[in-house]
């Protein structure tokens, strides 16, 4: 690929012969006789390519398009136009990666600023509806903030369950008399009084949507919304090379954080429902606590 920097727009040319019809081309130059004037065009093949000084010829994969000021072009690669024109060539360079940096992150917000549109609906679907984020995040806050409406029983063992992955939900219970029997004649000797037993009772479902990485406020609103907002005030054109690097950046995670958004959003729907939930009553011994979580539960679909 070759891209040329004029003072409007990146031009990408197709292949190396467009490069050796250019107007003032030449393949052999000799640096001796001519003063460097700018870089005008980068390059990179899966094969090499010649250096383009007379004296040179080195074989490289990519370099630059160089004008010189009498109007001739080159083409050489770094380490080339580092030796043979010095300090200034790297100056120029520098520069030149610089302003491909810029001008493609230009093309990138642009680009994005006309599908902005597009961005701000997808938010507000996945925010508004009867079940969506923000019903979502609302609802869930108490399985992980203090609210009286959640007991600190229910809390912790959610927390306890997705600090170690776990999604099926055990209770202990005071053994049968025939797992007594199996526990004595295992041991040889009579089982210590109470003997508890785990067991499972069901399976909660949708808990990574409670993990910190699932914050629909932060994915929807924080990280999406507001930038979008900062987004829409911006003067692209004006932009310095670091701002333009970091709105590039965050241009390029949009479709990430939404599909990410959509993900948690789909898990939140199926914790926070009442039938997925209600198991739970069985780890609160309070009877306010279960009336309690009872009248939350009530409010779950």
């Amino acid at each position: 690929m070759i891209i040329l920097n004029s003072n409007k727009e990146l031009v990408r040319v197709e292949g190396w012969d467009d490069i050796l019809s250019r107007p003032g081309f030449s393949n052999s130059l000799d640096p001796k006789e001519h003063e460097l004037s700018g870089i005008v065009g980068q390059y990179a093949f899966a094969e090499k390519k010649p250096c383009g000084l007379s004296n040179c010829h080195t074989p490289h994969f990519k370099g630059y398009l160089v004008v010189t000021k009498s109007g001739r072009e080159t083409n050489i690669g770094r380490d080339c136009g580092k030796k043979y024109f010095g300090i200034e060539f790297e100056n120029m360079a520098l520069q030149f990666d610089r302003d491909i940096r810029d001008k493609e992150a230009r093309e990138r917000l642009w680009s994005f600023s006309f599908g902005i549109d597009k961005v701000k609906d997808a938010i507000s679907t996945l925010r508004e509806g009867e079940h969506g984020a923000d019903w979502a995040f609302n609802i869930s806050r108490p399985l992980k903030d203090h609210d009286k409406s959640v007991p600190p029983t229910v809390r912790r063992q959610l927390a306890v369950m997705l600090k170690t992955g776990e999604s099926m939900l055990k209770i202990d219970r005071e053994a049968t008399s025939q797992e007594y029997e199996l526990e004595e004649a295992r041991t040889g000797r009579p089982a210590k009084r109470p003997l508890l037993v785990q067991e499972t009772i069901a399976e909660i479902k949708g808990l990574e949507s409670l993990r910190e990485e699932n914050d629909l406020r932060q994915i929807l609103v924080m990280d999406l919304e507001e930038h979008v907002k900062k987004f829409e005030e911006l003067n692209i054109d004006v932009l310095t090379s670091r701002e333009l690097a970091q709105e590039s950046k965050w241009c390029g995670t949009v479709e990430t954080q939404l599909e990410l958004a959509a993900a948690a959003l789909k898990s939140a729907q199926t914790l926070l429902k009442r039938e997925n939930l209600e198991p739970l009553l069985n780890v609160i011994q309070d009877e306010a606590e279960q009336r309690s979580f009872k009248k939350y539960l009530g409010n779950l679909p």
